[in-house]
């Protein structure tokens, strides 16, 4: 975080389990598994690695935690490894990502895929063919942010479009039964700080954001929500508030 003291910190990255009342188990994203350093173990992808210093315990992979067998959907916010290391433990799940993210994988080699935080053996290789688009979905309109993608055609789930990170991030506006509604804003944000003080990350990271400018786009976008809608959590996929709200809620 931009003028933040210089010190190792904890980043988490969490993913989340949704119960919908039809479709069932569903994920967004799945976190990191010990694949990942079976995907790094080699150059260039060990530049990844030493680039992301990870930690995983079994205990804490996604497929621990849920009954994969049960998991109908996986919904991924965007494709860096954080995000769909575990999609492999769940071959019978119906896939989603946005169109852009499907064409940037599509178009980048293996050997490149790591410059853009993509590592190719995290992925089905079908998924390519399987995927589906939130795009194919109906779209709906929301006042702050804009167009979204009813991925289940019942309101319980809308994507949308948090570009600057990474190339075709969505977050999802999830209807919850117990904490009303929720949203997941994936890499939108590492710390809620960037909403509530305007405290956005170490210009250095920009080497490996997809967009600098749509990025912060992103933040007045999201700023704007939480002002029109202050009683609804935004929960970054990173932020140790996040963390602290599940674990507090035990059941978002």
């Amino acid at each position: 975080m931009k003028g933040a003291p210089k010190t190792d910190i904890r980043f988490y990255a969490t993913w989340a389990e949704l119960t919908h009342p039809r479709e069932g188990t569903v994920l967004f994203d799945t976190g990191y598994t010990s694949r990942f350093h079976a995907a790094t173990a080699r150059f260039p992808n060990s530049i990844y690695a030493r680039m992301t210093k990870v930690e995983i315990e079994p205990a804490e992979e996604a497929i621990s935690q849920v009954n994969g067998s049960e998991v109908r959907h996986v919904i991924l916010s965007h494709l860096h490894a954080d995000h769909v290391g575990g999609l492999l433990d769940f071959p019978d799940a119906q896939c989603w990502a946005s169109a852009d993210c499907i064409e940037e994988f599509a178009a980048l080699p293996r050997w490149r895929g790591f410059t853009k935080g993509l590592l190719h053996d995290l992925m089905p290789t079908d998924w390519l063919s399987t995927c589906r688009t939130f795009e194919s979905c109906p779209a709906v309109e929301h006042p702050q942010l804009g167009i979204g993608w009813d991925v289940f055609g019942d309101g319980s789930v809308v994507m949308f479009a948090f570009p600057g990170h990474a190339a075709g991030q969505h977050g999802a506006l999830v209807q919850t039964v117990n904490h009303g509604p929720v949203l997941l804003a994936a890499d939108a944000i590492w710390n809620a700080k960037a909403l509530t003080e305007e405290r956005t990350p170490h210009p250095i990271v920009r080497l490996f954001f997809d967009d600098w400018q749509a990025y912060h786009r992103t933040l007045a976008t999201l700023r704007a929500f939480q002002k029109a809608n202050p009683d609804t959590p935004i929960l970054g996929t990173h932020c140790p508030s996040t963390y602290a709200w599940v674990d507090q809620s035990h059941q978002p």
